[in-house]
C-alpha cells in the first residue's frame, strides 16, 4: 500500500533537482514545475460528444526542470524512463523517438508556428501510477509545454497552449485524446472538483466541504491488451449511431444533442450494441449534470450514488469493465464510509478509484484487501491519493526552504 504526502512531492523534486545539477550543471535560471495526475470521475467517454465533465487531480505528480540555453540545442532527459535525446533545433524534422514523441511532437509545432527560437536544457520526471492512464499523460504534457512556454518566453495565451497540447495527442493517440484532463490538470483549484462543459468550453469549481476524503486507487494489476483501440472502437460505433440518428433529427452536431426520452422511442431503429453506446452518453451527461447539482447542494450521497452508476452503465452498456473491477466496485459499496466507487476509463490496467471518508481508509483498504484475495487468491495494489491544486511552479529561491528536512 502506497500512501503519498509531501514526502512524495519532496522526494520526486529533490531527486529530479540532483539529476539537473549532475547533467546540466547548477539551477541559476531554471524554473521548476510540479503537475498533477488528472482524474476524471465522470464524463468519461462522452469527450467526443461535446460532454460534460466532472473532475479533480491527485497528489501524483510529473516534475520539469528546464532551462534557456543560448544556442539552438535541445537536451531532453527522462529520469522515469532512463532516457535522453539530444538535438539541435534545425534538425527538429528529423528527430524522432518514442520515449519523446509528445514533447518533440509539441516542439515541432511551436517551430513551424514561428515561435520556437532557442535551446533549453530539460529535466522531467514522475511518480504517477501508468494505471492512471491518460491522467498520466496529461501530467507530464502540461507540465513540459508549460515549462517550455515559461523559458523561452512564448507570447501564445493558455488556451493556445492546450491547443497544442491536445493536437499532439490527436496525432500520437487519435480521438480518445480528452481535453478535459488538459483544462484540469492546468486549472483544478484545491478542495474542489472541477467542471467542464465542453460544447461550451466554460469550466467551473465546485468545493467539496463534507470533510476529508481520500481518492483510493485499487490496481489488479491486470493488463488491457490494445486499450486504445477499444477506446477508438467506442469512438466509431458512436459516430455510428450519430449517423443513424441524423436520419430522425436533422442537424445534430453529436451525441450532445440526443434526450433519452427520443433514444428509448426509436430504440427499435438501431443495432442493439449501437444503442448502448449511444445511451452510456447520454445518460452520463445526465449523471454528470445530477452530480454537479447534488454537490453543491452537499448531498454527497447522491453525489457518489452517480459515481457508482456510472461505472455500472461503463460496464453493462459500454462493455469496458471486467469481473474484477465490477467486484470491487459490488463490494466497496457495502462498505460503511465509502462515497462512491468506479472504473478508471482509458487505463492500460484493470483499475478502479473510490471516495472514501479519509478516518475509513485502513478500515476500507483492510476489508477490500481480504475480500479480493479470499475470492481471487491475489492481493490488488492500493494507492492513496488526496485531492490537490492544478500545475504550480515551485519558485528556485525558495526551493530549499520548502523542501527542507
Amino acid at each position: 500500500m502506497e500512501n503519498n504526502g509531501l514526502n512524495g512531492e519532496k522526494k520526486l523534486i529533490i531527486t529530479s533537482k540532483k539529476k539537473f545539477e549532475e547533467i546540466y550543471g547548477d539551477l541559476k535560471n531554471t524554473h521548476i514545475f510540479l503537475t498533477p495526475a488528472s482524474l476524471i470521475l465522470l464524463g468519461d467517454h462522452t469527450h467526443y460528444n461535446d460532454g460534460i465533465l466532472l473532475c479533480t487531480t491527485i497528489n501524483k505528480f510529473s516534475v520539469v526542470i528546464a532551462r534557456k540555453r543560448k544556442d539552438n540545442k535541445i537536451n531532453l532527459t527522462d529520469i522515469e524512463k532512463g532516457t535522453s535525446i539530444s538535438f539541435n533545433l534545425s534538425e527538429i524534422d528529423h528527430s524522432d523517438d518514442h520515449h519523446f514523441r509528445h514533447h518533440i511532437c509539441l516542439l515541432k509545432l511551436l517551430t513551424y508556428d514561428g515561435l520556437l527560437k532557442n535551446g533549453f536544457d530539460c529535466v522531467i520526471n514522475s511518480d504517477i501510477p501508468e494505471y492512471l492512464g491518460l491522467g498520466s499523460l496529461a501530467s507530464k504534457e502540461i507540465g513540459f509545454s508549460t515549462a517550455i512556454k515559461k523559458i523561452l518566453n512564448i507570447n501564445i495565451d493558455n488556451t493556445k497552449l492546450l491547443g497544442y497540447v491536445r493536437n499532439c495527442e490527436l496525432n500520437n493517440i487519435g480521438k480518445i485524446s480528452n481535453i478535459a484532463h488538459h483544462y484540469t490538470t492546468k486549472f483544478a483549484s484545491e478542495g474542489k472538483f472541477f467542471t467542464i462543459d465542453l460544447r461550451k468550453m466554460d469550466y467551473k469549481y465546485v468545493p467539496y466541504t463534507k470533510g476529508n476524503i481520500n481518492l483510493v486507487i485499487v490496481n489488479t494489476k491486470e493488463r488491457i491488451p490494445f486499450v486504445s483501440d477499444i477506446c477508438n472502437e467506442r469512438i466509431s460505433e458512436c459516430e455510428i449511431g450519430v449517423k443513424g440518428l441524423r436520419l430522425y433529427i436533422w442537424g445534430i452536431k453529436n451525441l450532445r444533442d440526443i434526450e433519452q426520452n427520443f433514444l428509448l422511442r426509436h430504440f427499435h431503429m438501431l443495432p442493439k450494441k449501437i444503442f448502448n453506446r449511444i445511451l452510456y452518453n447520454v445518460n452520463e451527461r445526465n449523471r454528470a449534470e445530477e452530480a454537479i447539482k447534488s454537490l453543491k447542494k452537499n448531498l454527497v450521497e447522491d453525489f457518489g450514488n452517480y459515481i457508482s452508476q456510472s461505472h455500472w452503465s461503463l460496464s453493462n452498456e459500454y462493455d469496458l469493465s471486467c469481473e474484477k473491477c465490477d467486484f470491487l466496485v459490488e463490494n466497496s459499496s457495502k462498505l460503511n464510509g465509502v462515497i462512491g466507487s468506479k472504473m478508471i476509463s482509458c487505463s492500460p490496467y484493470r483499475a478502479t478509484f473510490h471516495l472514501v471518508q479519509k478516518e475509513k481508509t485502513k478500515y476500507f483498504i483492510k476489508q477490500i484487501c481480504n475480500s479480493y484475495k479470499e475470492k481471487y487468491k491475489e492481493e490488488p495494489e492500493f494507492l492513496i491519493t488526496s485531492m490537490t491544486t492544478g500545475i504550480k511552479e515551485i519558485p528556485l529561491k525558495k526551493l530549499e526552504m520548502h523542501f527542507a528536512n
